[in-house]
């Protein structure tokens, strides 16, 4: 069985210039799960401006797991002329 986790988000589509509202109605959620609870969210569903989308989070942009800091070099270290000049 795959690590894979899903979320699912509900949309709210107001119209008129109102900007739609998102919210995470499941996560971390397996694909079996996910799907079970995306039929049975459709079905129940009997809004026209509400709609759900399944999100695989291998598709969500994700912060490196081993980020080395930045070195300063020497030509952005502190310079002691340029501190000293008023504003």
């Amino acid at each position: 069985m795959s690590d894979t986790k899903y979320l699912i988000l509900e949309q709210h589509i107001f119209g008129h210039n109102v900007q739609d509202v998102w919210t995470v109605k499941f996560a971390n959620i397996t694909r079996d799960k996910a799907f079970e609870k995306m039929v049975a969210l459709d079905t129940l569903n009997d809004k026209d401006h509400i709609i759900y989308h399944l999100v695989n989070t291998n598709d969500l942009w994700q912060k490196p797991k081993e980020e080395k800091p930045l070195v300063l070099k020497d030509e952005v270290k502190e310079d002691k002329e340029q501190m000293d000049i008023p504003f």
